[in-house]
């Protein structure tokens, strides 16, 4: 990967940007991966710890797991795009990275901040996903916003 910076943009040379429908192949294996730990946070730690601390009423429930699945989606792709493979398991299967539009590591604030975005791009019939199909870098909304991109590793 080469980088040169014309008129104040920096553009990478030799970089094959990740598609939509091998994204979309990916956020199924990241998705299933995430519903286990959220699955082993939000279903079976409560029946290990009920009995101690008592079982909670029925929204209390709800809103937990709620929150538990927005604490660990949100992790599990900050994390794991801001580390040093700068990509997701179904990604590194798949032999894509995440990288800023320099080609370098996201950090975590970024990988936070392009996670929170797609809550964005699915607004409006999952148009900002859409967008990856139809843009020149293969760039969802989400990765307009942070200055990301997906490409192909090397």
């Amino acid at each position: 990967m080469t980088t040169d910076v014309v008129e104040g943009v920096a553009t990478m040379h030799n970089v094959e940007y990740a598609g939509l429908w091998r994204r979309f192949m990916a956020f199924t294996i990241d998705f299933m991966i995430a519903c286990l730990v959220v699955f082993a946070f939000a279903i079976i730690l409560p029946i290990l710890l009920g009995p101690r601390i008592g079982v909670p009423g029925g929204g209390a429930i709800v809103a937990s797991f709620a929150f538990v699945c927005l604490i660990v989606t949100w992790l599990y792709w900050a994390l794991m795009e801001s580390s040093s493979k700068q990509s997701t398991v179904g990604k590194a299967l798949l032999g894509m990275v995440v990288t800023d539009v320099e080609g370098r590591r996201l950090s975590f604030p970024r990988a936070t901040v392009r996670y929170f975005g797609k809550m964005a791009s699915a607004l409006v019939v999952l148009a900002g996903f859409t967008m990856i199909g139809f843009t020149a870098r293969k760039q969802g909304l989400h990765d307009m916003i942070t200055g990301s991109l997906v490409v192909i590793k090397q």
